[in-house]
């Protein structure tokens, strides 16, 4: 049995751009997160159309990484420029077959964390921003903004700077699956706490919702729009 449940929180942003979907194709179920790159309308309607067409792809092919790629050859912006430009959005996709098989792919920052029951909580992701790109040259004296530089995204693919990470494969039983927008991992980070506890809540729906409340009460100069998916695989 599987049961899922997402929670959202704006935080002091105008407009919440991270954006969620579910789809489901012949016994192959994925779930996606966006994290929108912008704060404006047009961020956010561009960001939960695209939420959509990616989950429904990687149910179909049963690969985050070809719902990513599938997304990037579309290379103009669906109408919804804004002052800023093309809309752009971070993503972190996870897609559950028949077999009991999960997969995990991602660009950019968003996360996914895989909970064994019993246990805590294991980060599968590994951010595609500056700050881990100097951290893998061994590199020890980065800025904290540069966390905030992503350097893959589902408009960005030139090269080096448009990967798509692909987590180990697991066996999804008896754990939680998290996937999360930095709105609401890194203020546990910062304030030197975890996840465990508000992840162990009795349902998914309580797990979710307790994630974002806590990310968004921490003291912070800026609190960004948080949301996370719970997945429980009985």
């Amino acid at each position: 049995m599987i049961t899922y449940a997402t929670a959202q929180a704006i935080g002091d942003r105008p407009v919440q751009c991270d954006a969620t979907a579910v789809a489901t194709e012949s016994g192959a179920r994925a779930w996606v997160l966006l994290d929108g790159i912008g704060i404006t309308p047009e961020v956010r309607t561009w960001t939960r159309e695209k939420a959509r067409v990616l989950a429904r792809v990687a149910a179909v092919t049963r690969s985050p990484e070809a719902a990513v790629t599938a997304a990037r050859t579309v290379s103009d912006s669906d109408g919804y420029e804004d002052a800023f430009g093309a809309p752009d959005a971070v993503a972190v996709i996870a897609v559950h077959t028949a077999d009991g098989g999960l997969r995990i792919g991602w660009c950019g920052d968003a996360r996914a964390y895989w909970m064994p029951t019993g246990g805590t909580p294991e980060q599968l992701t590994v951010d595609h921003n500056e700050a881990e790109a100097r951290r893998a040259r061994g590199l020890t004296d980065i800025p904290y903004s540069f966390r905030h530089m992503v350097t893959s995204s589902l408009r960005r693919y030139d090269g080096m700077s448009g990967q798509i990470g692909a987590a180990r494969p697991l066996s999804a039983r008896g754990g939680r699956l998290l996937l999360v927008s930095d709105g609401t991992y890194a203020p546990y980070e910062d304030n030197g706490s975890d996840m465990s506890a508000p992840l162990a809540a009795a349902t998914p729906r309580g797990a979710a919702s307790a994630l974002v409340r806590r990310a968004v009460s921490f003291p912070a100069k800026r609190r960004d729009n948080a949301t996370a998916t719970v997945v429980q695989f009985a």
